[in-house]
This record gives structure tokens, C-alpha cells and sequence, in this order.
């Protein structure tokens, strides 16, 4: 499927985006303009004054009473303005965008520990550690999420104490699972637990991307955040580590927090990391994500998953006025209510740059009962009806 953009009419600037929704069987709904050379399909566009068929990549659209013709473009995937600025038919072909999930994972000297936290009997073959089931779990999810999650994975600590480095390990891109599979093999638990500097770094990282996918952090350890500012490698960080995540969040990047093991001295920080992240799995204790097996991890990051699947939709911009907008779904045009407090209906993304669905009419854009959302937009003046 697609979405369009649908400009009509010399009365208004910027008045229509039409967005036709598909692929949503994986991790996201949110749409972008497809790329150049991407060939668009002929539909049918209603303007205000009159309608026109609007031909697709290559063939000239015929003008209905008061509307405007276009000439498609062949090979360009858009049907382009013939009055430039009096607001012609345009068309673009857009294609699904994924959600970035960087992956901040704790490898320090604990995570070579059993779950309870105990060290491996010395000479005991095949010892079940933190670090074991958490990268085999993580290998098998990768593997059933390739196409739909963009991963991303960063390490702490880097050294053998309390250094992070700058960056990603595996920066985030699309089909990352076997890059970031082949440095969780390579990788071995040591060092110490610098949390706050991780999440910190992970943030500026993150900062660095431009692309409009929708973006989110993973924060895996066992829970014991270390190398306090002023201190050494031991002492306690936990209240730093809490004030990262939260200033995460507030960046726009939610935090889901998985707690490795089962350390009972644990549980207090990865409940507060959880809630400081906006994320938490629960409103009672545990409220991060407990992981104590191999298969715990898969149904955590399953869950996780399903978190992330949104139904939002990338404008490209804002519109030229925010109050003078319609949502439809197709068939029939049904309108969608505008509803800020998110329980059913649609509302700006950040920046008012995307739309997004809640309630009942995500639900019917996932399992596709509504195969074409529209978003109308009117000038300043001309009332979208």
C-alpha cells in the first residue's frame, strides 16, 4: 500500500495530503515520502470546488468542474504542480518507516554471574549466566525482527572500569540483525556499570540522526548502576542513572528498561529507571521488564515489540494551519475525531510534523479493516469542511 500527498485547487496552498496505509504487519505504521524514481499508482482526487482524476507516474490527470489537470512525471513517482504555487496536484509515493531501537546492553563483570547473581562453580561446564540467556534471547528476536525494527546496540562500560564510548557499536540501520548478532558474539561481560553515562551517550547519539523514524531505547543490565561522578568504579550511581533516563525521556526518546537476573538489591532502581523512562510494564512492582531465562528475554522483547508498533504517520512539516485539518478513513471517508487524550481517534506526533492513531482506529488501520487514512489540509481562511 501507500500514502499520497494530494494537493487541489488554486485557493489553497499546501490543501491536501492523502495518506493510503499498508505493510502493517510489523513494528510500525509510520509512512515517509518514498524515493525518487518510485512509480505512483492513479487515484482519485476531490478537491474543493470541484474533482479530478489524478493520474499516476507518467500519464496527465483529467481536470473534473474546478479543479486543475497534472502531468505525471514517468520514473519520478510524482505528479507535479502545473501552477506552481496556486497549489496543483501533486503525488507521492510513500513507503513504510520502522521504528530505531537502540539496544544500550550492560556487559559489565556481573553479567558473567548466574542469575541469582552468584559467580559459576570454577571447572563447571555450560554454567547458565545473565550475559548467556540475555544475548541468546536477543539473537532470536533479531532474527524475527529484522525487517521491521531498525537496531541499534550500544555497550557499558568500554574498558575494564567506567569508560562509554562515544557512538554506537552497531550504529542503527535497516536489516542490522546479523551486525548486531555478530558483535554480541564477539563481546565478553567486564568492566563496570557506568549506567548514567551510557544512557547519556546513547541520547547524544541519537540526537545525531535525521531520519524521521519514530526513535526509542532499550536499556538491558542487571540493575546496579556504578562509577558515581567524584567516586571510584564501586561507588552507588543508582540516583544518576534514574535522572539519565528521565532526561532521556523527556528528549523524546521513551525508555524501556529490562532488568537481567534476579538480584533482589536490584528491583528499587530498575522499578524507578522503568517509570523515569515512561515505559513501565507495570503500575506494581516489577514494573521494568523481569528477565531471568532464555525465554523470559524472548517474550519481554515480544512485548516490547508490540509497544512500539504505533500507527503514526510522517508529514514532512507542519501544516500551514494546525486547527484546519481533517482525518478520514477509508471506504466511505469516514472522519476520524481529533482526540488529544489518545483513546480513540488521531493527534499530532512532536512538532505537529506526524499523525497518529489511537484506540479504535489504529486497531482497524493494523488489521486492516481501514486500508486508506487521509489527512486534509486547509490553508489559513479556507475551512476544511
Amino acid at each position: 500500500m501507500r500514502l499520497n500527498v494530494l494537493l487541489s485547487g488554486p485557493a489553497l496552498k499546501n490543501a491536501l495530503v492523502a495518506l493510503a496505509v499498508g505493510g502493517l504487519a510489523a513494528a510500525s505504521c509510520t509512512f515517509n515520502p518514498g524515493p525518487a524514481g518510485s512509480q505512483a499508482s492513479g487515484s482519485t482526487g476531490t478537491g474543493f470546488g470541484g474533482s479530478g482524476i489524478l493520474g499516476g507516474g507518467g500519464h496527465p490527470g483529467s481536470p473534473g468542474a474546478g479543479g486543475t489537470s497534472s502531468t505525471g512525471v514517468a520514473g519520478s513517482g510524482v505528479t507535479p504542480s502545473p501552477d506552481g504555487a496556486n497549489c496543483g496536484l501533486q503525488q507521492y509515493g510513500l513507503q513504510n518507516v520502522p521504528p530505531d531501537l537502540l539496544m544500550i546492553l550492560d556487559k559489565s563483570g556481573s553479567m558473567a554471574n548466574q542469575p541469582d547473581d552468584t559467580a559459576c562453580p570454577r571447572r563447571t561446564a555450560n554454567c547458565e549466566t545473565k550475559w548467556g540467556d540475555m544475548t541468546m534471547g536477543l539473537t532470536m528476536v533479531l532474527g524475527q525482527t529484522d525487517a521491521t525494527i531498525r537496531w541499534g546496540l550500544k555497550y557499558f562500560s568500554n574498558d575494564r572500569s567506567c569508560g562509554v564510548n562515544p557512538g554506537a557499536a552497531v550504529p542503527i540501520a535497516a536489516n542490522n540483525a546479523m551486525a548486531v548478532t555478530t558483535s554480541i558474539m564477539g563481546t565478553n561481560p567486564g568492566g563496570s556499570t557506568p549506567t548514567r553515562l551510557a544512557v547519556m551517550q546513547g541520547v547524544q547519539y541519537l540526537q545525531t540522526l535525521t531520519d524521521p523514524n519514530p526513535k526509542y531505547i532499550l536499556l538491558a543490565t542487571d540493575g546496579e548502576p556504578n562509577c558515581a561522578p567524584g567516586g571510584d568504579a564501586n561507588t552507588d550511581d543508582s540516583t544518576g542513572a534514574v535522572q539519565a533516563v528521565m532526561d532521556a525521556a523527556t528528549a523524546g526518546f521513551p525508555v524501556f528498561v529490562v532488568g537481567v537476573g534476579n538480584v533482589a538489591t536490584a528491583v528499587a532502581t530498575l522499578d524507578m529507571m522503568a517509570v523515569a523512562g515512561g515505559r513501565p510494564q507495570s503500575a506494581t512492582s516489577p514494573k521494568y521488564y523481569p528477565e531471568a531465562s532464555t525465554a523470559d528475554l524472548v517474550s519481554v522483547l515480544t512485548k516490547i515489540g508490540g509497544q512500539i508498533s504505533t500507527c503514526s504517520f510522517s508529514l514532512g512539516k507542519a501544516p500551514p494551519d494546525p486547527t484546519n485539518i481533517g482525518v478520514y478513513a477509508n471506504p466511505g471517508q469516514v472522519k476520524i475525531a481529533r482526540d488529544p487524550n489518545h483513546a480513540n481517534g488521531w493527534d499530532y506526533g512532536a512538532g505537529m510534523t506526524s499523525i497518529e492513531l489511537f484506540g479504535a482506529a489504529c486497531d482497524n488501520v493494523k488489521s486492516k479493516k481501514t486500508t486508506d487514512v487521509q489527512a486534509i489540509f486547509g490553508c489559513p481562511g479556507q475551512v476544511i469542511p
